[in-house]
């Protein structure tokens, strides 16, 4: 995870009113090889951002990533989040000429809605300069995971910017955009862990790829078991009348007389 940069206010700052200037961006570091500081964040990162491409369905755009510099200023070095959401973006070009390595903030019109970094076993300011970074930069909801207990100040900890300011708030719950966070103890990649995942206003989990698969074939299952129970039963009722029909025929009965 790398470090925040405490930027000062500049012309190019996001809160300001107007067209977003076009710098120039030639000179921006948007790939510095530096691996993520553990196999846990390397995972929690991707299910934060895989389930909200595989199982959430919000009728608006959005743009989800983890470990990707985000720039309000064309100044080095870039903040780069664990894990982010942006909506009502247009997504960017990541192959070809065009191709955009960070989240640029004049070029997608806004800051994300909201940022989550994942405290390690190293000191990355989460609580004091990424969180100013993070308000300074006018990002609405900020959420340190701390699964490590290091900071002592919670297990989960969700800031919503009001007034230009971060307020605490008890619980990660984003009322507009239709999300919440949770703690969730269970096996993700075969892995058994605490993990912070999305989830809906009521607490419903948003599903992963294996998650919504595992589910279908279940109920794919369920289903054919349903079809196969009709059928047997179908048949067994079949049987009967065929039986019933022998025995008034050997009573001299024809059946449907």
């Amino acid at each position: 995870m790398a470090m925040a940069q405490s930027s000062s206010p500049s012309s190019m700052e996001p809160g300001t009113d107007g067209p977003w200037p076009a710098p120039d961006t030639s000179h921006l570091i948007t790939e510095d090889g530096k691996p993520v500081d553990s196999v846990f964040a390397e995972k929690q990162m991707r299910l934060l951002t895989e389930s909200l491409y595989s199982g959430w369905k919000p009728g608006r755009r959005f743009f989800a990533a983890a470990n990707v510099g985000v720039f309000a200023i064309a100044q080095n070095p870039a903040i780069v989040p664990d894990a982010f959401l942006s909506l009502d973006v247009e997504p960017k070009p990541v192959t070809g000429p065009e191709r955009r390595q960070s989240y640029f903030v004049w070029e997608y019109g806004k800051p994300p809605d909201v940022v989550i970094e994942i405290v390690s076993n190293t000191d990355g300011g989460e609580l004091s300069d990424k969180l100013r970074d993070y308000e300074r930069m006018r990002v609405t909801h900020y959420v340190v995971f701390d699964p490590l207990g290091k900071t002592g100040a919670g297990e989960v900890m969700s800031f919503t910017l009001m007034g230009g300011v971060y307020v605490h708030q008890p619980q990660p719950r984003f009322a507009s955009i239709g999300l919440s966070l949770v703690v969730w103890d269970g096996v993700f990649e075969d892995l058994r862990e605490r993990w912070l995942r999305w989830a809906d206003l009521d607490g419903v989990l948003i599903p992963t790829g294996n998650e919504r698969a595992a589910t279908a074939e279940a109920r794919a299952s369920t289903e054919e078991a349903r079809a196969t129970t009709a059928e047997a039963r179908a048949t067994t009722a079949e049987a009967r009348a065929a039986m019933l029909e022998a025995r008034l025929r050997e009573l001299g009965v024809e059946p449907g007389d």
